[in-house]
């Protein structure tokens, strides 16, 4: 069994109530930090404010995390996370006391201020499995041969037949199957050390839009 998979039972966020585990907290950052900074972005601010924000995020979660207890009911994580971020956004623009000069700033006042959509939900998790199974990949990548690596990605994310990928390959089918299933797995693995979520379904799916 991978070490990847004997953590599943105890995710990313839960380790990241040990505030000397250094590993855990580098994986956090390492995922989230391009997540909510790409957010900011793409929200319309300047780089210099989404680096601001994401580090008020980022302190956030350090607090939150000393007396973190997991509870279902009250919703995933990443949750939180998204409405932590529309908050921080507000407070920041609030603690800066804008004044919308431009047509921009104007739209994000009025942005700031209303209950998100379901498109902007929707958008949120769809780069957050982006980012998760991007992550995924630059770690688990290094473990395989370039040859198993290079079968899974035709088939997988390019969606080529196995037979084509085969021949290109001067693999078997057999082989070409077993490579895609070898690198599924530890993707797999490598997602849900970090996040629990099922991605039986969804991961090639997910892979073929990073």
């Amino acid at each position: 069994m991978s070490d990847d998979s004997a953590k599943t039972r105890e995710t990313l966020i839960l380790r990241l109530r040990d505030p000397e585990d250094d590993s855990s907290w580098r994986e956090f950052v390492e995922i989230y930090t391009p997540l909510l900074y790409g957010y900011c972005i793409n929200r319309g601010l300047t780089a210099a404010d989404a680096a601001d924000i994401v580090q008020d995020v980022m302190r956030s979660v350090s607090l939150a995390m000393r007396g973190f207890e997991y509870d279902p009911a009250k919703g995933k994580f990443r949750g939180w996370l998204f409405t932590a971020t529309r908050n921080a956004i507000s407070k920041y623009f609030k603690k800066q006391a804008r004044r919308p000069v431009t047509a921009s700033d104007t739209r994000m006042l009025h942005w700031i201020e209303q209950t998100p959509d379901e498109a902007e939900i929707d958008e949120w998790e769809t780069d957050y499995q982006r980012k998760l199974l991007g992550w995924a990949m630059e770690k688990v990548k290094p473990q395989f041969a370039e040859r198993i690596w290079r079968a899974f990605e035709l088939t997988a994310i390019d969606g080529q037949e196995p037979d084509a990928v085969a021949e290109v390959m001067g693999m078997t089918k057999n082989a070409v199957a077993i490579a895609k299933c070898r690198v599924m797995q530890r993707l797999r693995e490598k997602a849900s050390s970090v996040d629990a979520d099922r991605w039986e379904g969804e991961i090639i799916a997910s892979l073929q839009k990073v």
